[in-house]
């Protein structure tokens, strides 16, 4: 029997769900218990790192060196490192994950070059992972996730829940004849409040037919004046919706900074204070407005691309390096671009279509028709939107231009491969 991990095709399924008043109190036991186990494996490793510069020398650090190593290893060492994870209403699969997400931190660590794992805080928003479990009865495999009909789910621990979701979708999971799995189920509460549970989806067959191919190709440059420039000359605008709703956003905080004074010089807490919560929720509302349209838009203008091309360039920008200036940090982030570049990925996986990340050197510096590279004193700057080739004379529009770039990159890459 194939696990879910080795099917070939994948996809993820996201639900709103309305659980009861104890279905709530159980996810916020397991989001604690993923917390605590996280912030227990990055305890122990700071105090190991500490012990072992000095084990050598104090043979009593060396035992307990060994000590610490004994209460990070399999989940059984856990409990018994935190006992209170014996508790009825632990999900044990949310400590099995906590513990692979605190593996997958260091090795995103080592390869990406990120942040090593430090401590996670209690917040207003909830999360935490568990798993599907199959077993063979007689009457076929028998799943403990399983979609009882088009408004509920049964989920471990919590059981039968209420869904909110598209009919369509789950008519077309539950009338599937190929094999399909449920892997892996994230459970969560967003800072508005409301739950949400996201399903990974896998199956021996394709969830989407191929798109029809139009033999068509172009390259694509990311900006901040219109979002997406091709290489055929057409522009999609970028719409700015944190802009466009700044000014309600700006005086939602400031209403719940007052709140936040007003309740310190009453010695309250926070999260007792009911005037503090409810203008906190009405600021994350209007966070996830935004948020909402603008990957409404993504998604619109990631599916028209992958709709009308069958190969598809773009630029592998680094947005978090590019984030540091803070003169732009703001409008960078407004514009979505890393959003976009995933959902044209994985689109293009989904209806057999090709996208290639190129790197972004000197797209914009190069002449698209004889390849000169601008000099250090011939750089075009920001203010530069079209410029003439010292070389070949050859006016370009600049966004133009360097999506031209992008696409002959990535026919390069291509042909390469």
């Amino acid at each position: 029997m194939r696990s879910s991990a080795e099917m070939p095709y994948h996809i993820g399924l996201k639900v709103k769900i309305y659980p009861s008043n104890e279905q709530k109190r159980l996810i916020a036991v397991n989001d604690g218990v993923n917390r605590s186990v996280y912030n227990h494996l990055v305890a122990c490793n700071n105090e190991k790192y500490r012990l072992s510069k000095v084990a050598s020398f104090v043979p009593a650090y060396r035992d307990k060196l060994d000590s610490l190593s004994n209460t990070t290893g399999p989940v059984r060492n856990i409990k018994n490192a935190l006992p209170y994870l014996y508790g009825k209403d632990v999900d044990e699969q949310a400590i099995a994950n906590a513990m692979k997400n605190y593996s997958t931190a260091w090795k995103n660590q080592r390869e990406r070059h990120v942040g090593v794992p430090t401590f996670k805080r209690k917040s207003y928003e909830q999360s935490y992972q568990t798993n599907a479990h199959y077993r063979k009865t007689s009457d076929g495999l028998r799943c403990n996730v399983r979609f009882e009909d088009m408004h509920h789910v049964t989920l471990p621990k919590l059981g039968r829940i209420r869904i909110g979701a598209s009919p369509k979708l789950l008519k077309v999971l539950r009338e599937r004849t190929c094999d399909t799995r449920i892997g892996s189920i994230c459970i969560s509460r967003d800072s508005v409040g409301e739950y949400w549970a996201s399903f990974s989806v896998a199956s021996e067959e394709p969830f989407y037919e191929d798109l029809p191919k139009t033999r068509k190709m172009h390259g694509i440059d990311l900006n901040l004046i219109d979002l997406v420039n091709t290489s055929d000359e057409s522009a999609s605008e970028n719409r700015r919706y944190r802009r466009q709703i700044q000014k309600e956003l700006s005086k939602s905080q400031r209403k719940q900074s007052r709140k936040a004074e007003h309740a310190k010089k009453d010695s309250r807490s926070l999260r007792t204070s009911v005037r503090y919560q409810e203008q906190r929720r009405k600021t994350a509302y209007i966070h996830r407005k935004v948020e909402r349209r603008r990957t409404d838009y993504l998604h619109v203008l990631s599916k028209r691309e992958v709709e009308n091309q069958d190969f598809i360039a773009a630029e592998d920008l680094k947005v978090r390096n590019m984030m540091k200036n803070h003169h732009l940090a703001s409008a960078i982030a407004d514009a979505g671009w890393r959003k976009f570049l995933t959902m044209l990925q994985y689109k293009a996986a989904l209806y057999g279509k090709t996208v290639i990340l190129v790197p972004p050197k000197n797209t914009t510096q190069t002449c698209s028709n004889c390849g000169y590279v601008m000099q250090d004193d011939e750089h075009l700057t920001l203010k530069d939107r079209s410029w003439v080739c010292p070389q070949c004379k050859t006016l370009h529009e600049r966004d133009t231009n360097a999506a031209i770039n992008i696409l002959n990159r990535g026919l390069q890459i291509a042909h390469a491969v």
